[in-house]
């Protein structure tokens, strides 16, 4: 309904003077019942508390979120490891300063068409715009839109879509996710082209266990042609990889940001790096590339005779924040090598890196 009121606005589809605007994305944010405790005692807002003013410090701030959030629905038939977080999440993923979350993700439905009800439910009540995901397949597919500069005589309307697809071989599912089609995919970007001062596109491509490599030659292709479509910025992702960055005529297409928040597991990548990046008139200007420490510290636990490492019950420095010093040089460093593989040219300036 969203989407039809906006083509009455813009019938007669004029050129949106894009103005200047910043839009920041982080990876998967995926958390299970195992978390719950840490909810129930101090809200979910201690996941965001390290990065909450970078966030807000975006015009538009994105993540894929990488889990329902309700108290309903059972597990999946098949499903090894079911990821639902307890209510409350949502209200954290406005406070931290998201405007808009992918939920075309592969652990969204664990727990069926209930959670993911609730799920949206809870978004929208903090005005957390969902993408990829509805309660049907056909508004699933239809863009998200975020307004900047409300207020203003001329607010700016960004579209961000998101598609999933687990891999090139699997088989699409009556699920109400927004599953990754080529042709679906361009004619949906061209459309909100036409409407919109930027368009976003989010693609969730690939299983865990799949190399980076691998990863980013399925998904060139299709990043490439959402560009050639239309698209200003593409972000690519794939479960616990951590990819470069590419500008493909001019636009950035971001192959896979990583874990953000991955429950109490051991990340794969612990030192990532977060793109903001500024377009003015539709134009790129630059991407600042900041450097995030996620993973959390192990504190013993005692399970019988034996003693473990665990990441649960301690809250300090658990979750993401800024790194400084030489670890951020240094976690600039690897990335500026995995953006040279894409024949991006990255520049260190202090604790930040560039791509200008």
């Amino acid at each position: 309904m969203l989407f039809s009121g906006l083509i009455t606005v813009f019938a007669t589809y004029q050129p949106v003077d894009a103005g200047e605007m910043s839009i920041l994305a982080v990876g998967d944010i995926t958390v299970s019942s195992r978390m719950t405790p840490l909810i129930e005692k101090n809200g979910a807002g201690v996941f965001f508390a390290g990065t909450t003013e970078l966030i807000q410090a975006a015009d538009v701030a994105t993540a894929s979120l990488n889990t329902s959030i309700s108290e309903r629905g059972e597990p999946r038939h098949g499903i090894k490891n079911p990821f639902r977080s307890a209510p409350g999440l949502g209200r954290a993923i406005a406070n931290a300063g998201f405007d808009a979350v992918s939920l075309a993700t592969p652990h969204i439905m664990d727990f069926g068409f209930e959670a993911l009800e609730d799920t949206i439910t809870e978004l929208e009540w903090y005005d957390v715009k969902p993408i990829g995901a509805a309660m049907n397949p056909k508004d699933a597919k239809l863009p998200t839109w975020v307004t900047v500069g409300i207020g203003d005589t001329n607010p700016l309307k960004v579209a961000l879509l998101a598609y999933y697809r687990l891999n090139e071989f699997a088989g699409y599912t009556e699920d109400p996710i927004a599953y990754a089609v080529y042709s679906e995919m361009t004619d949906a970007v061209k459309k909100a082209r036409s409407e919109a001062a930027l368009v976003i596109v989010w693609l969730h491509w690939g299983g865990q266990g799949r190399s980076t490599d691998e990863a980013i030659g399925r998904q060139r292709i299709f990043a490439q042609a959402l560009i050639d479509a239309g698209a200003d910025m593409v972000l690519c992702q794939q479960m616990h990889t951590f990819g470069g960055i590419e500008l493909y005529q001019g636009k950035p297409i971001v192959y896979s940001l990583s874990d953000f928040i991955y429950d109490a597991y051991d990340k794969q990548h612990s030192h990532i790096v977060i793109p903001k990046a500024t377009f003015r008139d539709r134009a790129l200007q630059s991407i600042e590339l900041i450097p995030i420490l996620t993973d959390p510290p192990k504190t013993p636990v005692r399970t019988g005779k034996s003693t473990e490492a665990s990441a649960t019950p301690e809250i300090k420095n658990q979750f993401p924040s800024l790194l400084t010093g030489d670890a951020a040089i240094e976690t600039l460093r690897d990335y500026q090598q995995r953006c040279i593989e894409l024949k991006t040219e990255v520049h260190i300036e202090g604790e930040r890196g560039w791509i200008r």
